[in-house]
Protein backbone atom coordinates (compact mmCIF):
# COMPACT_ATOMS: atom_id res chain seq x y z
CA UNK A 1 0.00 0.00 0.00
CA UNK A 2 1.44 3.12 -0.97
CA UNK A 3 0.65 6.62 0.85
CA UNK A 4 0.13 9.81 -0.46
CA UNK A 5 1.77 12.69 1.06
CA UNK A 6 -0.63 16.03 0.42
CA UNK A 7 2.14 17.33 -1.40
CA UNK A 8 1.51 14.67 -4.42
CA UNK A 9 -2.67 14.76 -4.03
CA UNK A 10 -2.06 18.57 -4.77
CA UNK A 11 0.57 17.73 -8.26
CA UNK A 12 -2.03 15.18 -9.34
CA UNK A 13 -5.16 17.21 -8.88
CA UNK A 14 -3.66 19.70 -10.56
CA UNK A 15 -2.12 18.12 -13.40
CA UNK A 16 -5.67 16.52 -13.81
CA UNK A 17 -7.38 20.25 -13.97
CA UNK A 18 -4.92 21.38 -16.51
CA UNK A 19 -5.38 18.11 -18.72
CA UNK A 20 -8.75 18.63 -18.69
CA UNK A 21 -8.90 22.16 -19.71
CA UNK A 22 -6.25 21.61 -21.94
CA UNK A 23 -8.48 19.03 -23.67
CA UNK A 24 -11.77 21.07 -23.61
CA UNK A 25 -9.73 24.19 -25.15
CA UNK A 26 -8.68 21.77 -27.94
CA UNK A 27 -11.87 20.67 -28.61
CA UNK A 28 -13.61 24.08 -28.73
CA UNK A 29 -10.57 24.99 -30.83
CA UNK A 30 -11.44 22.10 -33.55
CA UNK A 31 -15.00 23.32 -33.22
CA UNK A 32 -14.39 27.04 -33.85
CA UNK A 33 -12.02 25.78 -37.00
CA UNK A 34 -14.44 23.36 -38.77
CA UNK A 35 -16.88 26.32 -39.07
CA UNK A 36 -14.36 28.71 -40.45
CA UNK A 37 -13.50 25.88 -42.91
CA UNK A 38 -17.41 25.64 -43.80
CA UNK A 39 -17.98 29.10 -43.66
CA UNK A 40 -14.88 29.82 -46.41
CA UNK A 41 -16.51 27.03 -48.25
CA UNK A 42 -19.47 28.56 -48.37
CA UNK A 43 -18.73 31.71 -49.34
CA UNK A 44 -16.06 29.95 -52.66
CA UNK A 45 -18.39 27.99 -53.46
CA UNK A 46 -19.82 28.73 -57.09
CA UNK A 47 -23.15 29.53 -57.58
CA UNK A 48 -25.42 26.62 -58.61
CA UNK A 49 -27.16 26.86 -62.12
CA UNK A 50 -31.01 27.84 -62.06
CA UNK A 51 -33.81 25.94 -63.56
CA UNK A 52 -34.57 27.68 -66.63
CA UNK A 53 -38.06 29.43 -66.58
CA UNK A 54 -37.63 29.02 -62.17
CA UNK A 55 -38.03 31.86 -60.04
CA UNK A 56 -35.69 32.28 -56.55
CA UNK A 57 -37.63 30.24 -54.37
CA UNK A 58 -40.75 31.65 -54.72
CA UNK A 59 -44.02 29.30 -54.08
CA UNK A 60 -45.56 31.53 -57.33
CA UNK A 61 -42.90 30.38 -60.12
CA UNK A 62 -42.40 26.86 -61.29
CA UNK A 63 -41.78 25.06 -64.44
CA UNK A 64 -45.36 24.97 -65.06
CA UNK A 65 -45.74 28.39 -64.87
CA UNK A 66 -42.97 29.35 -67.46
CA UNK A 67 -44.54 26.97 -69.86
CA UNK A 68 -47.62 28.80 -69.67
CA UNK A 69 -45.88 31.75 -69.73
CA UNK A 70 -44.58 30.73 -73.27
CA UNK A 71 -47.81 29.74 -74.57
CA UNK A 72 -49.02 33.11 -74.26
CA UNK A 73 -46.63 34.56 -76.52
CA UNK A 74 -49.01 33.14 -79.31
CA UNK A 75 -51.03 36.15 -78.17
CA UNK A 76 -48.98 38.86 -77.74
CA UNK A 77 -46.63 38.09 -81.21
CA UNK A 78 -49.35 36.30 -83.46
CA UNK A 79 -47.30 37.32 -86.97
CA UNK A 80 -43.94 36.46 -85.48
CA UNK A 81 -41.86 33.15 -85.21
CA UNK A 82 -42.36 31.30 -81.93
CA UNK A 83 -39.62 30.16 -80.29
CA UNK A 84 -40.95 27.59 -77.68
CA UNK A 85 -37.32 25.85 -77.03
CA UNK A 86 -35.66 29.03 -75.69
CA UNK A 87 -34.66 28.23 -72.39
CA UNK A 88 -31.75 29.42 -70.01
CA UNK A 89 -31.03 31.84 -67.15
CA UNK A 90 -32.23 35.56 -67.53
CA UNK A 91 -32.46 38.44 -65.75
CA UNK A 92 -33.83 42.00 -65.76
CA UNK A 93 -31.46 45.01 -65.16
CA UNK A 94 -32.13 48.23 -63.44
CA UNK A 95 -29.38 50.44 -62.59
CA UNK A 96 -28.39 54.19 -61.38
CA UNK A 97 -25.08 55.92 -60.83
CA UNK A 98 -26.85 58.36 -58.95
CA UNK A 99 -29.18 58.35 -56.14
CA UNK A 100 -32.31 60.34 -57.42
CA UNK A 101 -35.35 58.89 -54.85
CA UNK A 102 -37.83 59.33 -57.74
CA UNK A 103 -35.61 56.87 -60.04
CA UNK A 104 -35.28 54.31 -57.13
CA UNK A 105 -38.66 54.51 -56.43
CA UNK A 106 -39.27 53.96 -59.81
CA UNK A 107 -37.08 50.93 -60.09
CA UNK A 108 -39.03 49.44 -57.03
CA UNK A 109 -42.53 49.81 -58.76
CA UNK A 110 -41.13 48.33 -61.87
CA UNK A 111 -39.76 45.10 -60.08
CA UNK A 112 -43.32 45.39 -57.82
CA UNK A 113 -44.62 44.66 -60.85
CA UNK A 114 -42.90 41.91 -62.65
CA UNK A 115 -43.09 39.86 -59.30
CA UNK A 116 -46.64 40.88 -58.57
CA UNK A 117 -47.60 39.57 -62.16
CA UNK A 118 -45.51 36.62 -62.14
CA UNK A 119 -42.46 37.13 -64.43
CA UNK A 120 -41.46 34.04 -66.26
CA UNK A 121 -37.93 35.60 -65.95
CA UNK A 122 -35.88 34.42 -62.83
CA UNK A 123 -34.25 36.78 -61.33
CA UNK A 124 -34.27 40.55 -60.82
CA UNK A 125 -31.20 42.86 -60.37
CA UNK A 126 -30.70 46.20 -59.07
CA UNK A 127 -26.93 47.45 -59.91
CA UNK A 128 -25.38 50.70 -58.02
CA UNK A 129 -22.58 51.85 -57.10
CA UNK A 130 -21.39 50.47 -53.44
CA UNK A 131 -20.46 53.87 -52.37
CA UNK A 132 -24.32 53.92 -51.52
CA UNK A 133 -23.71 51.45 -48.40
CA UNK A 134 -20.91 53.68 -47.26
CA UNK A 135 -22.71 57.11 -47.13
CA UNK A 136 -23.46 58.85 -43.63
CA UNK A 137 -26.33 60.04 -42.47
CA UNK A 138 -25.18 63.61 -42.52
CA UNK A 139 -23.94 63.54 -45.97
CA UNK A 140 -27.24 62.46 -48.03
CA UNK A 141 -30.45 63.94 -47.71
CA UNK A 142 -33.52 62.68 -46.41
CA UNK A 143 -35.66 61.47 -48.90
CA UNK A 144 -32.54 59.19 -50.59
CA UNK A 145 -32.03 58.07 -47.29
CA UNK A 146 -35.74 57.18 -46.94
CA UNK A 147 -35.83 55.76 -50.75
CA UNK A 148 -32.48 53.53 -49.89
CA UNK A 149 -34.34 51.98 -46.84
CA UNK A 150 -37.38 51.31 -49.12
CA UNK A 151 -34.73 49.74 -51.39
CA UNK A 152 -33.55 47.35 -49.37
CA UNK A 153 -36.88 46.35 -47.65
CA UNK A 154 -38.32 45.63 -51.33
CA UNK A 155 -35.83 43.27 -52.16
CA UNK A 156 -36.52 41.10 -49.91
CA UNK A 157 -40.16 41.28 -50.38
CA UNK A 158 -39.49 41.41 -54.29
CA UNK A 159 -36.91 38.91 -55.10
CA UNK A 160 -34.39 41.44 -55.88
CA UNK A 161 -30.83 41.03 -56.24
CA UNK A 162 -29.14 44.00 -55.06
CA UNK A 163 -25.26 44.69 -56.59
CA UNK A 164 -23.53 47.25 -55.29
CA UNK A 165 -19.95 47.95 -57.73
CA UNK A 166 -17.33 49.20 -56.18
CA UNK A 167 -16.27 52.32 -58.49
CA UNK A 168 -13.41 53.75 -56.95
CA UNK A 169 -10.89 52.81 -59.26
CA UNK A 170 -12.76 55.11 -61.59
CA UNK A 171 -13.64 58.39 -59.46
CA UNK A 172 -10.51 57.86 -57.89
CA UNK A 173 -8.96 58.66 -61.49
CA UNK A 174 -11.05 61.57 -61.86
CA UNK A 175 -13.92 60.13 -63.97
CA UNK A 176 -17.56 60.80 -62.77
CA UNK A 177 -19.92 57.92 -61.99
CA UNK A 178 -21.67 57.24 -65.07
CA UNK A 179 -24.54 54.33 -65.97
CA UNK A 180 -22.06 53.30 -68.60
CA UNK A 181 -19.23 52.91 -66.26
CA UNK A 182 -21.42 51.02 -63.53
CA UNK A 183 -22.35 48.33 -66.33
CA UNK A 184 -18.92 48.17 -67.56
CA UNK A 185 -17.45 47.88 -64.09
CA UNK A 186 -20.71 45.10 -62.92
CA UNK A 187 -21.07 43.39 -65.99
CA UNK A 188 -19.03 40.57 -64.72
CA UNK A 189 -21.52 39.68 -62.36
CA UNK A 190 -23.48 38.35 -65.21
CA UNK A 191 -21.62 35.14 -65.70
CA UNK A 192 -24.16 32.72 -64.67
CA UNK A 193 -26.70 34.45 -66.83
CA UNK A 194 -27.15 33.20 -70.12
CA UNK A 195 -29.00 37.12 -70.75
CA UNK A 196 -29.43 40.20 -68.79
CA UNK A 197 -32.16 42.59 -70.25
CA UNK A 198 -31.38 46.10 -68.89
CA UNK A 199 -34.51 48.34 -69.31
CA UNK A 200 -34.15 52.16 -68.03
CA UNK A 201 -35.65 53.67 -65.03
CA UNK A 202 -37.39 55.70 -64.39
CA UNK A 203 -40.46 54.10 -66.12
CA UNK A 204 -43.47 51.88 -66.30
CA UNK A 205 -44.31 48.18 -66.93
CA UNK A 206 -47.55 48.16 -68.94
CA UNK A 207 -47.63 44.01 -69.91
CA UNK A 208 -44.95 42.04 -67.98
CA UNK A 209 -45.95 38.79 -71.15
CA UNK A 210 -45.09 41.28 -73.42
CA UNK A 211 -41.33 42.34 -71.70
CA UNK A 212 -40.93 38.80 -71.59
CA UNK A 213 -41.45 38.23 -74.99
CA UNK A 214 -38.29 40.49 -75.96
CA UNK A 215 -36.42 37.90 -74.20
CA UNK A 216 -38.01 34.58 -74.93
CA UNK A 217 -39.72 34.95 -78.41
CA UNK A 218 -37.23 35.35 -80.48
CA UNK A 219 -33.47 33.31 -80.66
CA UNK A 220 -30.54 35.60 -78.74
CA UNK A 221 -27.65 36.19 -79.73
CA UNK A 222 -25.75 34.64 -76.97
CA UNK A 223 -21.98 33.84 -77.83
CA UNK A 224 -20.22 34.27 -80.44
CA UNK A 225 -20.40 31.36 -82.27
CA UNK A 226 -19.77 30.41 -86.29
CA UNK A 227 -22.13 27.84 -86.48
CA UNK A 228 -24.94 29.50 -85.17
CA UNK A 229 -25.54 32.13 -87.17
CA UNK A 230 -27.86 33.81 -84.63
CA UNK A 231 -25.18 34.57 -82.72
CA UNK A 232 -23.56 37.39 -84.93
CA UNK A 233 -26.74 37.64 -87.78
CA UNK A 234 -29.75 38.27 -85.50
CA UNK A 235 -32.73 40.01 -87.43
CA UNK A 236 -34.05 40.96 -83.43
CA UNK A 237 -31.11 42.56 -82.04
CA UNK A 238 -28.46 45.09 -83.23
CA UNK A 239 -24.79 44.66 -81.88
CA UNK A 240 -23.93 47.83 -80.00
CA UNK A 241 -21.12 47.89 -77.86
CA UNK A 242 -20.48 49.40 -74.37
CA UNK A 243 -18.54 52.43 -74.82
CA UNK A 244 -18.16 54.13 -71.16
CA UNK A 245 -15.29 56.47 -72.42
CA UNK A 246 -17.79 58.41 -74.78
CA UNK A 247 -21.18 57.49 -73.50
CA UNK A 248 -22.99 58.66 -70.27
CA UNK A 249 -26.18 56.51 -70.62
CA UNK A 250 -27.31 53.69 -71.82
CA UNK A 251 -30.24 52.82 -74.78
CA UNK A 252 -33.55 52.47 -72.92
CA UNK A 253 -33.12 48.58 -73.80
CA UNK A 254 -29.65 46.69 -73.71
CA UNK A 255 -29.37 42.74 -74.07
CA UNK A 256 -26.21 41.97 -72.02
CA UNK A 257 -24.36 38.58 -72.32
CA UNK A 258 -21.04 37.75 -70.62
CA UNK A 259 -19.41 33.86 -71.35
CA UNK A 260 -16.39 32.45 -70.19
CA UNK A 261 -14.19 31.77 -73.24
CA UNK A 262 -11.76 29.87 -71.55
CA UNK A 263 -8.10 31.17 -70.92
CA UNK A 264 -8.70 34.07 -68.57
CA UNK A 265 -10.90 35.35 -71.20
CA UNK A 266 -14.29 37.20 -70.96
CA UNK A 267 -16.32 38.21 -73.92
CA UNK A 268 -19.52 40.75 -72.88
CA UNK A 269 -21.00 41.43 -75.79
CA UNK A 270 -24.11 44.04 -76.12
CA UNK A 271 -27.37 44.34 -78.59
CA UNK A 272 -30.50 46.71 -78.70
CA UNK A 273 -33.86 45.47 -79.92
CA UNK A 274 -34.35 45.96 -83.82
CA UNK A 275 -36.86 48.86 -83.30
CA UNK A 276 -37.67 48.44 -87.15
CA UNK A 277 -38.66 44.83 -86.62
CA UNK A 278 -42.63 45.09 -86.59
CA UNK A 279 -44.42 43.67 -83.45
CA UNK A 280 -40.38 43.90 -82.02
CA UNK A 281 -39.15 46.51 -81.71
CA UNK A 282 -42.12 48.51 -79.97
CA UNK A 283 -42.32 46.30 -76.96
CA UNK A 284 -39.82 49.16 -74.75
CA UNK A 285 -40.48 52.49 -76.26
CA UNK A 286 -41.38 56.01 -74.81
CA UNK A 287 -44.11 57.61 -74.01
CA UNK A 288 -44.84 58.37 -78.13
CA UNK A 289 -45.91 54.73 -78.47
CA UNK A 290 -48.64 54.55 -76.34
CA UNK A 291 -51.79 55.56 -78.07
CA UNK A 292 -55.17 56.02 -77.00
CA UNK A 293 -58.10 53.70 -77.82
CA UNK A 294 -61.45 54.70 -78.73
CA UNK A 295 -64.33 53.49 -77.27
CA UNK A 296 -64.85 49.67 -78.25
CA UNK A 297 -61.68 49.80 -79.89
CA UNK A 298 -58.77 47.46 -79.27
CA UNK A 299 -55.52 48.99 -78.83
CA UNK A 300 -51.87 47.16 -78.69
CA UNK A 301 -49.60 48.66 -76.23
CA UNK A 302 -46.00 48.13 -75.87
CA UNK A 303 -44.63 46.43 -72.76
CA UNK A 304 -42.38 48.63 -70.83
CA UNK A 305 -42.38 52.53 -71.43
CA UNK A 306 -39.83 54.76 -70.18
CA UNK A 307 -39.78 58.29 -69.52
CA UNK A 308 -37.07 60.93 -70.38
CA UNK A 309 -36.00 63.56 -68.17
CA UNK A 310 -36.29 67.54 -68.67
CA UNK A 311 -33.43 70.39 -68.85
CA UNK A 312 -34.03 70.38 -64.75
CA UNK A 313 -33.60 66.66 -64.40
CA UNK A 314 -37.15 66.17 -63.34
CA UNK A 315 -39.67 63.26 -65.61
CA UNK A 316 -40.96 64.81 -68.53
CA UNK A 317 -44.91 64.67 -68.16
CA UNK A 318 -45.64 66.74 -71.38
CA UNK A 319 -47.35 64.63 -74.04
CA UNK A 320 -46.72 61.63 -71.45
CA UNK A 321 -50.37 60.15 -70.69
CA UNK A 322 -48.67 57.74 -68.17
CA UNK A 323 -47.22 59.88 -65.86
CA UNK A 324 -50.25 60.26 -63.95
CA UNK A 325 -49.95 56.16 -63.00
CA UNK A 326 -46.34 55.99 -62.71
CA UNK A 327 -46.40 59.40 -60.28
CA UNK A 328 -49.19 56.97 -58.16
CA UNK A 329 -47.61 53.93 -58.47
CA UNK A 330 -44.28 55.59 -56.67
CA UNK A 331 -46.41 56.71 -53.98
CA UNK A 332 -47.87 53.07 -53.85
CA UNK A 333 -44.44 51.83 -52.90
CA UNK A 334 -42.69 54.69 -51.76
CA UNK A 335 -45.31 55.99 -48.83
CA UNK A 336 -43.63 59.02 -47.08
CA UNK A 337 -41.77 60.78 -50.04
CA UNK A 338 -42.77 64.15 -51.37
CA UNK A 339 -41.29 63.64 -55.19
CA UNK A 340 -42.30 67.28 -56.36
CA UNK A 341 -40.02 68.32 -53.94
CA UNK A 342 -36.96 66.33 -53.50
CA UNK A 343 -33.75 66.55 -56.19
CA UNK A 344 -30.90 63.61 -56.00
CA UNK A 345 -27.60 64.31 -54.39
CA UNK A 346 -24.85 65.14 -56.82
CA UNK A 347 -21.28 63.92 -56.72
CA UNK A 348 -22.51 60.85 -54.69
Amino acid sequence: MVLLTSSTVSVILSSGVICIFTLLLFLSGYVLQQQSVRSIQHAIKPPHPRDPITGLGSARSSSHQGSSKLSLLDDILPDQPRNPEQKGSYAYLQLLSTPDPSDICSAILFFKTLSTNGTAIQDRLFMYPQEWDQMSAHKISKPVSKALSLLRTASLKYDIWLLPIDMTAATAAGYAPTDTKLLRLGQIQFMQYDSVLYVQTPGLLLDTEKLDAILLSRPLPGRHDKARPQSYNNDAWIPMPLRPDRDVSLPPAYLVTVNNVGGGRVEARGHIPNAALPGFGSLVTGPWGVRSSREGEEVEQPGYVFFEHDEDGHVRWAKNSLFGPWRAGQYDVCDGIDFDDVQHDDGL
